[in-house]
């Protein structure tokens, strides 16, 4: 039986558009790739690895329950060996080769910084979910659009940290701070609202970022009459501070605050150390939120009850679903759109209602906590390291947009 041209031609057609409908519902399906670029290496790699887990974390989560539009997530890591040119360039591996649509990650600032210097510049465009910044970062010049914080901005620590102390421990303050941008925007926060609030600063001192033996500095407080000390360093710099503090007497005659905590900083010091200490924190894993408890569910599940999630784990898992919630809301993974539609997000993702202001800072009003800190007859167990004092909220404990150059 012949047949016509007409039906080969119709058939051939056909065929085709099959194969092409194929091919694009394959193009639908194929995995969603997000990036993150961490120091791997070196004094930072602890803290490094959780905020991977917390995006590992968020990934299957979202997986687990039909993925992101239809499809899954993939993430790509990279090192950054603690070198921002290393960063830079992995970065830019990761969006031009395996076409990443989002970044978080970034606990090294420097390579943070010059990742998105040269980002605007080559305008890369992917939406970079940053784990936090300071005021003198946020400025016009500084933060570029595609730039969002997860927790909050530094000066938060401040205004809410010397409303406490001011109203809680004392009219005399002393500052001990890092001589960075860090240091020196929650310095200014601190003074700012302890003055505000009544308070008077006795002191002030800069420590270098390289500093080990806190001695002489300690020497210098122990004499000034302050009610209380702030301690604005991170890390192991908080780790050796408080430890010396604690060896030469200070904690008897002064209250002592950290200006940023986190639980690994908490462990690290040892619960003779950390009590009574007041801790100022955007994030404790013990929370009473009940989207908190949730992710606490999700975590224990993953790794058992006798681990607890960081703020360094948090934020990398809040992170990719405050992005992931505007995905869902657009419809689309399109960085320029995403971008375009994250400023002014609103939900809960953890520990209560957050908001990304509409405004180039991109500032994120939240919560943030006073915690103090257990001394052995006081934890129930090995967890129990932190009690929830006082929780702060709203957009006073916030520079303006327009104080930070918007």
């Amino acid at each position: 039986m012949k047949i016509g041209k007409s039906v080969i031609l119709l058939l051939t057609i056909i065929s085709v558009l099959c194969l092409s409908s194929k091919m694009n519902f394959a193009a639908e399906r194929e995995s969603i790739p997000i990036g993150c670029v961490v120091s791997l290496t070196g004094y930072l790699s602890d803290l490094a690895q959780e905020m991977v887990e917390g995006i590992e974390l968020a990934i299957e989560d979202i997986n687990s329950q039909g993925g992101l539009l239809g499809r899954q997530l993939k993430l790509f890591v990279r090192d950054d060996e603690l070198k921002p040119p290393v960063g830079v360039r992995r970065l830019e591996d990761l969006i031009k080769n395996e076409k990443i649509v989002m970044h978080t990650g970034f606990i090294h600032s420097a390579t943070a910084m010059a990742a998105q210097q040269t980002g605007e510049k080559e305008k890369w465009g992917i939406p970079f979910m940053n784990m936090m910044s300071v005021p003198s970062l946020q400025r016009p010049g500084k933060l570029p659009d595609f730039g969002f914080l997860i927790g909050s901005s530094g000066e938060a620590y401040g205004l809410v940290g010397g409303e406490y102390v001011a109203q809680n421990l004392g009219k005399k303050g002393f500052l001990l701070y890092v001589d960075y941008a860090w240091g020196t925007d929650i310095r200014d926060a601190f003074v700012r609202s302890i003055t505000a609030n009544g308070g008077e600063i006795v002191g002030t001192l800069a420590v270098p970022g390289s500093t080990v033996d806190y001695q002489p500095f300690l020497t210098q407080i122990m004499v000034s009459k302050a009610d209380y000390v702030v301690f604005i360093v991170n890390g192991a710099m908080f780790i050796n501070c408080m430890k010396q503090a604690y060896a030469i007497g200070l904690k008897d005659k002064m209250k002592c605050v950290s200006a940023w905590s986190s639980s690994q900083q908490v462990d690290a010091c040892g619960p003779e150390v950390i009590k009574d200490v007041i801790l100022i924190s955007d994030y404790y894993w013990d929370i009473p939120f009940e989207n908190n408890k949730v992710f606490l569910g999700k975590f224990s599940k993953k790794y058992g009850n006798d681990k607890r999630p960081s703020l360094h784990y948090y934020y990398t898992y809040a992170g990719v679903n405050m992005w992931a919630n505007v995905v869902r809301r657009i419809g689309t993974v399109d960085p320029k759109a995403v971008v375009a539609n994250l400023p002014g997000l609103k939900g809960d993702f953890g520990k209560g209602e957050i908001e990304i202001r509409k405004t180039g800072d991109h500032t994120t009003i939240q919560n943030l906590f006073v915690l103090r800190g257990n001394g052995p007859a006081e934890m129930k167990n090995k967890l129990d390291t932190q009690k929830l004092i006082k929780t702060y909220t709203g957009e006073k404990y916030f520079y303006s947009p327009k104080e930070k150059g918007w």
